[in-house]
């Protein structure tokens, strides 16, 4: 089985917002990662265009091993500590991402998805998604991405990308072939993006 990222993504509660290393704490104490089988990194940040929101990314030996975990006594003592966390129910995701080491690490992460509009085919999409990933690289104060499909959802990519500040990312999109290709993308795809700080967990 391939390794997979899941991204949680969700509103915070106050209590969270008040004091988000105590809850965090808290979490990697119920649930260390060193007693996770299958978990190697763990990342947690903010959105920064909405600060309520948060971002968890756990990266998992594969989509087998994170269901396994989900039927222990560790999963069930987090979810009571992550419920005093969510304000909203979290949106979670599971993306066969190929090389992620310098992307959750970087001074800002991107999380970006492209949904195909109504009757479009993926074949149309994928030639763009290509571009982007051969014309990113040499881009100014930019850490590297990563693009695959969400898994059980074939008609949307995920991309994370890291970047040394948001104001980077939109310097490098605001114009040339970035922003060409960019335009291209909307025309057969519907756009999310944010962008988060993320702190690696103990892992």
């Amino acid at each position: 089985m391939a390794p997979v990222t899941q991204i949680m993504y969700f509103k915070t509660s106050s209590s969270y917002l008040q004091d988000p290393s105590r809850l965090i704490a808290e979490l990697t104490t119920t649930s260390s990662a060193d007693t996770i089988e299958g978990l190697s990194k763990a990342y947690l940040g903010f959105e920064t265009e909405d600060p309520s929101n948060a971002f968890w990314v756990f990266e998992w030996a594969s989509l087998n091993v994170y269901r396994t975990y989900r039927q222990t006594d560790t999963f069930k003592a987090t979810q009571a500590v992550a419920r005093q966390v969510f304000a909203s129910t979290p949106t979670s995701v599971f993306v066969n991402f190929s090389d992620t080491s310098r992307i959750f690490s970087a001074p800002v992460t991107e999380f970006v998805t492209f949904t195909l509009k109504e009757g479009v085919s993926m074949d149309k999409l994928q030639p763009l998604v290509t571009q982007l990933e051969v014309k990113l690289p040499g881009t100014p104060k930019f850490y590297g991405s990563s693009w695959a499909p969400v898994v059980d959802k074939p008609n949307v990519v995920h991309g994370v990308l890291g970047w040394e500040s948001v104001q980077a990312h939109w310097d490098a999109v605001s114009s040339g072939p970035l922003k060409e290709i960019i335009d291209e993308v909307k025309k057969v795809a519907d756009l999310w993006l944010v962008h988060a700080i993320l702190t690696q967990s103990h892992a």
